[in-house]
């Protein structure tokens, strides 16, 4: 699984649940990684998003809902994990919100960030990658952010 998103210094991504940064660059972007893919967000996100076109979108909820074309609801790993098989040629990108982040940080196996250098006093945030993952690359993307590639690290075991 590979997380995907767009963050501050503080790993921020939202305050009182709305998206707290834009870059346009950085929405051409994905829909250029995602494109033909498979999304796996948070009914939040899925809300504030919609359905994206030509991409699968698997939703976290709570709540039951039969799917709709393109958008398939779960509400636990299990589900999700039936729903992924259906399509192994795919990538899985995981696009939030911090929740759904949190739940399946486990599978996270690399991570796409821009991050703007900035401090937003976003208070809905995730983890540090710090002590799981390791920083492939860090170069410039914009005149306001920064692309970072992160690769979880090998288990020592």
């Amino acid at each position: 699984m590979i997380l995907l998103l767009l963050v501050d210094l503080d790993n921020a991504i939202a305050k009182d649940d709305e998206q707290i940064l834009f870059i346009p660059e950085d929405l051409k972007r994905f829909k250029e990684r995602t494109e033909g893919h498979i999304l796996v967000m948070g009914r939040k996100t899925f809300e504030a998003t919609g359905t994206l076109p030509r991409r699968k979108t698997f939703v976290m909820t709570r709540q039951k809902k039969e799917p709709e074309p393109h958008v398939h609801y779960f509400k636990d790993e299990e589900e999700l994990n039936r729903l992924i098989e259906k399509f192994p040629e795919r990538k899985v990108f995981l696009v939030g919100g911090a929740g759904v982040v949190k739940s399946l940080w486990h599978r996270i196996e690399e991570a796409y960030l821009t991050r703007v250098p900035a401090h937003t006093g976003g208070e809905t945030t995730i983890p540090s990658l710090e002590d799981e993952f390791e920083l492939k690359e860090d170069k410039p993307f914009t005149e306001k952010a920064r692309e970072e590639h992160w690769v979880r690290r090998e288990s020592s075991f």
